[in-house]
């Protein structure tokens, strides 16, 4: 069914390992990523979470005193996509750090990859007695 020998499965077994150890400290890089924007001269600050939250908004006063009430709301949202703009970024070039292929749909949690590893490994060893 299977033609893998026990040495190329500890192999696969350890280059998993290896990803899995990569993976994991890209996921706790990502966690701390953020994107901070200036914008309307430094008056209107935007700070986004990785997860694309909204962890603070701050206004200059004089902000309130030179632009309209829409232009502001336009000016806020612009700082605030262009804040989540950044964590996409960010997020994306940590992911192409690790060998990601940008265009795979991104990991699933590590522990279950890891299950799901563990099942594959213990479906090839018993493949492989069976032989």
């Amino acid at each position: 069914m299977f033609d893998v020998t026990p040495e190329e499965l500890e192999k696969i077994s350890r280059q998993a390992d290896e990803a899995m150890a990569k993976l994991g400290e890209a996921m706790r890089r990502l966690r701390d990523v953020t994107g901070e924007v200036m914008a309307a001269g430094g008056k209107i600050k935007a700070t986004v979470e990785a997860d694309g939250l909204v962890r603070d908004l701050r206004l200059d006063p004089r902000v309130l005193r030179t632009m309209g009430a829409d232009e502001l709301a336009e000016a806020i949202v612009a700082a605030l996509r262009a804040a989540q703009m950044s964590v996409r970024e960010q997020t994306e070039e940590q992911v192409r750090a690790v060998g990601i292929d940008h265009a795979d749909p991104l990991p699933m949690d590590p522990a279950e990859a890891r299950a799901r590893l563990d099942s594959l490994q213990s479906d090839f060893i018993a493949a492989l007695q069976n032989r």
